[in-house]
């Protein structure tokens, strides 16, 4: 987004990133985090009060790990650094081999001793993204051998080696093969590239990207699809599969780091992807993005989550400069007041609505704490852009 901005989306932005860094990380940094046993909590009630007893599982911890690790490395909040470390030695301590096996433990109960032993791929994924994040805090042995473990686990336990790619659980709890967790999988292969260096995280991105490729996405069209069978191939059936416009825009932005990185040029599937979730997925009048339509386009379900909406703010803020949407600026100000009025409204002093109805009614009773993963990545992004686009004199304002 290198040009010229308007004052609207200056504004948005200002507002956005002031609700983030004075509201939602202060709040998850301390009600929002046990600090007698160095975990996070699952979800908060809208009094801002710990809610339930609901089982704490780890992708939480790391998505949580992630966040504050990246907030302290760009000094949006410092104070996230200590958090981070200390949650990250308690997500190795407690959850991997917690029942004696290799992995991690998909959740552990309020009880002393009670676990969900499955291992599940989409956990991991997150486990790898958030010691990528933390590693970059500080390069302890301790983060660095769970990453070896962790790909070790992967590759004896949960690959196919026949269809290709991973079982999205061991045990099975399904015969269906979902293509999010190999979406996330990829996210942490890409940021531990960038975190190391290795080339060896590339070319394990390489395969998952090549994956999606073949089959995710149709040969022509941009509506990457959902659900798969064991060899897969579209459940229920070709032409029937399910999608989400928040993964469509989740993807682009995957690829455009992917291209930043390998140097493959990827904005054929790039514009084939931003194309169909712009038409079919997002209102530009209010910037509204529904959660689901069908290989035709057709939406399935008008209810609107708030993590696709920080998504897009993330792809259309990467993928601008490559693709020229002329409309982008005005998308991204039309999603960002949405999250900010709708979704994040200062009355909730940090917490957030995760869903809403088709007539933008909320439909959670409570602010899940995985959210935060997606809205602090995608406001930030569009900070961090408007920030580059501002004269030198400006740098500091945001």
């Amino acid at each position: 987004m290198m040009h010229a901005i308007s004052d609207t989306l200056l504004a948005e932005t200002r507002r956005a990133a002031d609700w983030l860094s004075g509201l939602a990380l202060p709040l998850w940094s301390s009600v929002g985090f046990d600090h007698i046993r160095g975990c996070f909590h699952e979800q908060l009630d809208f009094a801002l009060q710990p809610s339930g007893d609901a089982p704490a599982r780890v992708m939480v911890q790391a998505r949580q790990i992630a966040v504050f690790s990246a907030a302290a490395l760009s000094g949006r909040f410092t104070a996230g650094r200590e958090l981070a470390l200390v949650a990250a030695e308690h997500m190795i301590a407690r959850y991997e081999a917690a029942d004696g096996g290799s992995g991690f433990v998909f959740s552990l109960g309020p009880e002393h001793g009670k676990l969900d032993p499955l291992r599940d791929l989409y956990a991991h994924a997150f486990v790898l993204f958030a010691l990528a994040w933390v590693i970059r805090l500080e390069a302890r042995p301790s983060f660095e051998m769970a990453v070896e473990r962790t790909l070790v686990f992967l590759d004896a336990h949960m690959t196919d080696p026949t269809h290709g790619g991973f079982w999205d659980s061991v045990p099975r709890t399904d015969n269906l093969r979902r293509q999010n967790p190999h979406m996330h999988l990829f996210e942490a292969f890409i940021a531990l590239f960038e975190t190391t260096g290795d080339p060896r995280f590339l070319q394990r991105g390489r395969a998952l990207r090549d994956l999606a490729i073949c089959r995710f996405l149709p040969p022509r069209g941009g509506v990457l699809r959902e659900y798969f069978n064991e060899d897969w191939s579209v459940s229920p059936a070709p032409g029937k599969g399910v999608a989400e416009p928040g993964h469509l825009f989740e993807w682009s932005w995957l690829l455009a780091r992917y291209q930043e990185f390998s140097g493959q040029d990827q904005t054929s599937p790039i514009g084939r992807l931003m194309a169909t979730a712009i038409e079919h997925g997002l209102d530009p009048r209010n910037g509204r993005i529904v959660d689901q339509i069908n290989e035709m386009g057709d939406v399935l379900s008008r209810t609107s989550r708030s993590w696709p909406h920080a998504e897009a703010l993330k792809a259309l803020t990467a993928v601008k400069p490559s693709l020229h949407f002329a409309s982008a600026d005005s998308l991204i100000t039309a999603v960002l007041r949405r999250v900010r009025t709708l979704y994040c409204p200062e009355s909730l002093k940090g917490g957030w609505q995760d869903q809403l109805d088709a007539d933008d009614r909320p439909v959670r009773p409570n602010i899940p704490a995985s959210t935060l993963y997606h809205l602090y990545f995608g406001i930030a992004a569009v900070e961090d852009a408007v920030n580059a686009s501002l004269p030198r004199s400006c740098d500091g304002v945001a």
